[in-house]
């Protein structure tokens, strides 16, 4: 039953009960198919109990997330594939797009600039490469990771190779793969999680009343597990009595009695203890709480 429910949210809990492993979670909730279909067991859901309105909110606010999304892998590729081929008019436009965040932003921007410059210099552009360090790289200088890059730049413009003071330059093409290696991380972190593109909010097609039916299994499964509780205490409960009856007996308050007397005392004793744990366990059923499980 652990591997069955480790399944996705869709294949999850069908008609079986399904406790939780000790100290793993059947389901991610960060998982983005999982956030997919619980989505569309609140559509069905809604739908079912005549919420339209409700179900179109949802439902659009749902496409638009999607949508944004969509757009944002797409700007990240795009902007990749400027850098490789070194259209920076076009990488320029895509950066507000791909990346969030004025800082990350500004920190790649002054990376993608300072990348030019260098292959400006590289080809002999003197002139441009001046333009661009005075135009992108200077406003940007606080971006630098430290002062002395900044001053190194500056002091480029008077020597006569690249590889008098950027030692590993490798030529543009190579100095394009480093720049998006270096930044893997954040143009990742730019990506939403959703479902593949093209898949529809409501493309899978759940069973009838699909939400109803978890709360049902969950609920069952709570039930379930108060029964053997109560079930447990209870037959804990007689062996309990029979030695606090063993006790009195050996007292000496009960040794003036009729042995038949002492006997009858202790029947009644046990049957107190049974119908006390009884009383005891159907309060435990009566009051339990059935907190249901996240889904």
């Amino acid at each position: 039953p652990g591997l069955a429910c480790a399944a996705p949210l869709s294949r999850q809990m069908n008609g079986t009960n399904c406790p939780p492993a000790a100290g793993k979670l059947l389901v991610d909730g960060q998982d983005a198919r999982t956030k997919q279909e619980i989505l569309q067991m609140i559509v069905q859901y809604l739908h079912d109990e005549g919420y339209t309105a409700a179900v179109a909110t949802v439902q659009d606010e749902a496409n638009v997330r999607s949508l944004d999304a969509q757009r944002a892998r797409t700007a990240v590729r795009r902007l990749r594939r400027a850098v490789l081929d070194g259209d920076w008019p076009e990488m320029e436009k895509l950066v507000p797009r791909a990346i969030a965040g004025t800082c990350e932003q500004k920190a790649f921007l002054y990376a993608a600039y300072r990348l030019q410059f260098l292959e400006l210099l590289d080809g002999g552009e003197q002139h441009k490469a001046f333009t661009q360090l005075t135009k992108r790289l200077k406003p940007l200088e606080s971006c630098a990771p430290s002062p002395a890059e900044f001053r190194d730049l500056c002091y480029l413009l008077t020597c006569r190779s690249v590889h008098e003071v950027v030692r590993d330059w490798e030529g543009a093409a190579a100095a394009r793969e480093s720049l998006l290696q270096q930044h893997e991380v954040l143009l990742e972190l730019q990506q939403p999680e959703a479902a593949e593109e093209g898949e529809a909010l409501l493309e899978v097609v759940l069973p009838r009343a699909r939400l109803l039916q978890l709360l049902q299994q969950a609920a069952e499964w709570q039930v379930e597990s108060a029964r053997r509780r109560v079930i447990r205490s209870s037959a804990s409960a007689p062996s309990a009595s029979a030695s606090a009856s063993a006790a009195s007996a050996a007292s000496g308050r009960g040794l003036w009695q009729h042995p038949f007397r002492r006997s009858e005392q202790q029947t009644v004793q046990q049957l107190g203890a049974h119908r006390a744990a009884g009383d005891v366990a159907k309060a435990e059923l009566d009051g339990a709480q059935l907190v249901l499980p996240r889904l």
